[in-house]
């Protein structure tokens, strides 16, 4: 708990490589994080609440906090002790106390008191996974506007669907597709973000109910907005009841469909915004492109090295691009990328000399997690510094490379979905790794 505490205080400050603590001084894995995402967009997550206090302390310790700036509990008068575990579990939270009822009301209200520029609504109750939450960053940094989890999208899934509900969403769903010219595979589903700009040409303040969600789709799909889908698993109530009906919230579901497709648009063509909005990666670092320094350079590519890891995307075609990119950063000669699945079996191998890739046997795999700095690196969990590699035990030679002393690091990397992986980095000479390029690795690291 004061982990997740101490982790919350530090959003709150502004990052900088050069004051922050080592990893290998026992530092957490979250301020290496903050150093490499310090130009992110200011994430607000809001959780409206009803009498969720034995839920929340199933739900906010897996608040993936490095991606998050502030946390917003919009509490709809709960009879139970809520907003004092909210508090003890998480003393930055901000509350808001709302008097109306509904679930639209609660999260009208987290939107205006949120001050992020991306705003992402969880549910309280468990049903919502919030480790997911970098998958929908990543998705509206990558260009949407506003992004909806979709439980029937590849790799998404339910546990908390009755059939009842299920053919009644999928029809709500065909009708909408239909009538909007959207190709959506879910709709009544409220896992959602989007980026702050989304409200205002969206206004969803007259919908106070469950409706709210679609509302919110149907209305960003009607003015033309970016809206995409990510796929999201839907679980089971932890404690305590659902508040929706099936049946009457259904009926009002398909009113604001009807009503929807019958509006206009709110902005007129003449007055729709031109140009891209959100993250302007390169910008953040210089007035102009061609000044950007090194460091920064290298900075940017960890960035994008580690959203790819994090975002819970599959490594089975991206282990190369991710090596390459590390390679890059770091201005190593060879390296390695081994996967190893919760068991600690190897799952994926992937390993560059230069610009080729080697290929590796189950016998070299079995070697270097054996006797080599990646299997240092396991069983130990910590980033490994090898100035020479000639004279550290650790390191175990590879047979294509050739006889002379060069430096390496290892690094654990904390993958999204509870695998392991194991990035090792080479440069041609000694002593060429230092204490402040451990620092920038340590952003990838997981924690020990």
């Amino acid at each position: 708990m004061e982990h997740l505490i101490n982790i919350q205080n530090q959003l709150a400050q502004k990052a900088n490589l050069s004051k922050s603590t080592s990893f290998l001084d026992g530092a957490t894995l979250e301020s290496g994080i903050l150093n490499i995402y310090r130009q992110r967009p200011r994430v607000s997550v809001i959780i409206p609440t009803l009498n969720e206090a034995k839920n929340l302390p199933l739900v906010l310790p897996y608040l993936p906090i490095a991606w998050i700036d502030e946390v917003i509990l919009v509490d709809g008068r709960s009879t139970d002790n809520t907003v004092e575990v909210a508090r003890t579990m998480l003393p930055t939270i901000k509350v808001v106390m709302e008097q109306k009822k509904g679930k639209g009301a609660a999260m009208n209200a987290g939107y205006r008191a949120a001050t992020g520029e991306i705003l992402i609504v969880v549910d309280a109750d468990g049903s919502n996974d919030p480790r997911e939450i970098p998958r929908f960053v990543q998705a509206l940094m990558m260009g949407a506007d506003m992004v909806k989890g979709s439980r029937f999208a590849h790799g998404a899934g339910t546990t908390d669907m009755p059939f009842i509900r299920q053919l009644g969403n999928s029809f709500f769903t065909i009708t909408c597709n239909l009538l909007f010219g959207t190709h959506w595979t879910d709709l009544c589903y409220g896992y959602h973000a989007f980026w702050r700009h989304c409200l205002e040409v969206v206004d969803v303040s007259d919908t106070p109910g469950f409706e709210i969600d679609t509302a919110l789709y149907l209305r960003a799909a009607r003015e033309q907005l970016h809206v995409t889908e990510v796929p999201s698993f839907e679980g089971y109530r932890f404690f305590g009841v659902g508040k929706l009906q099936t049946i009457p919230d259904g009926w009002r579901v398909l009113k604001i469909i009807i009503r929807e497709r019958l509006k206009k648009s709110r902005t007129a063509e003449s007055n729709r915004y031109l140009g891209f909005r959100g993250l302007q990666p390169v910008l953040e670092y210089a007035a102009t492109p061609n000044v950007i320094s090194a460091p920064e350079v290298n900075l940017q590519l960890l960035r994008t090295i580690g959203m790819i890891l994090s975002a819970g995307y599959s490594l089975n075609e991206l282990m190369t691009q991710v090596l390459h990119l590390s390679l890059q950063a770091m201005n190593a000669v060879s390296g390695s990328l081994l996967i190893l699945d919760e068991n600690g079996q190897v799952a994926d191998v992937c390993m560059v000399y230069g610009d080729k890739k080697v290929s590796a046997s189950e016998k070299n795999v079995s070697e270097l997690l054996d006797q080599g700095v990646a299997g240092w690196v396991l069983r130990n969990r910590k980033l490994a510094l090898i100035a020479n590699t000639n004279e550290d035990p650790r390191w175990l030679p590879r047979t294509w490379e050739q006889d002379m002393p060069r430096s390496a690091v290892a690094v654990p990397v904390a993958l999204n979905d509870c695998r392991l992986g194991i990035l090792t980095l080479v440069r041609s000479q000694e002593n060429q790794f230092t204490t402040d390029d451990l620092k920038l690795l340590e952003s990838l690291a997981m924690p020990a």
